[in-house]
């Protein structure tokens, strides 16, 4: 499944990246790569963004970029 079809109650691992969209590119800087857990901490009123943590730290994404990283739930 993808990041931008999670649901809040779940952990997940990230299984692939696309590292050619240059958005997920940066967060793969920031250490979101492939057996890294996440987790989905906040959807926005409209569903757009979502906010996700790992690794200690909490990040906004927007589903476009989202919808580039593969997950699954662990």
């Amino acid at each position: 499944m993808r990041l931008d079809q999670i649901k809040k109650d779940g952990q997940f691992r990230v299984t692939k990246v696309n590292s050619e969209n240059d958005s997920v590119a940066r967060l793969m800087a920031m250490g979101l790569l492939p057996g890294q857990e996440i987790r989905l901490t906040h959807e926005a009123p409209l569903g757009d963004p979502i906010a996700v943590a790992f690794q200690g730290c909490h990040m906004s994404l927007r589903l476009e970029d989202a919808a580039e990283v593969e997950v699954e739930q662990i």
